[in-house]
């Protein structure tokens, strides 16, 4: 049995990804305040630190050698983080500005893991690993999703 197709670029994006989460999770009012917030309110914090938990949840999933499809997926999971971000913007005055970074911040994740994904090989009848499996049946799924 062969390995699984893998490219270095999904296996340190995921890196990156864990690092970034970890930054946002443990570290949140130091990054608030790198983007321009002079005095970041326990609401922005906590936002962070649950945007910094969603990042470390999908480096988890992703695991070190990640697959054409978990890379896809996860491109997708940034796209709609992005437009909600997009939401939270129109919708919340006060923290547009955030939001809008936010935004910008996760389309530049999505950028990187659909480019890492379209550069790991699909070879069909390859064994997968099983979030792999699982990552392939989910594709499909989901709204918008490109074609593998």
């Amino acid at each position: 049995m062969s390995a699984p197709r893998t490219h270095p670029a999904g296996e340190l994006l995921q890196g990156a990804r864990a690092t970034w989460g970890t930054a946002l999770l443990v570290a949140p009012g130091p990054v608030l305040r790198l983007v321009g917030e002079a005095e970041p309110d326990p609401r922005s914090r906590a936002v962070v630190r649950v945007l910094g938990a969603r990042h470390l949840a999908q480096a988890a999933f992703s695991g070190r050698a990640p697959g054409r499809a978990t890379l896809a997926d996860g491109a997708w999971v940034d796209v709609v983080h992005a437009v909600t971000s997009l939401a939270l913007a129109a919708g919340d005055r006060p923290r547009a500005r955030l939001a809008l970074l936010d935004a910008l911040v996760a389309l530049t994740w999505g950028t990187a893991t659909a480019r890492a994904a379209r550069r790991v090989p699909l070879v069909s009848g390859e064994p997968a690993s099983r979030r792999e499996r699982l990552a392939r049946a989910v594709h499909p799924l989901l709204p918008g999703a490109p074609a593998l």
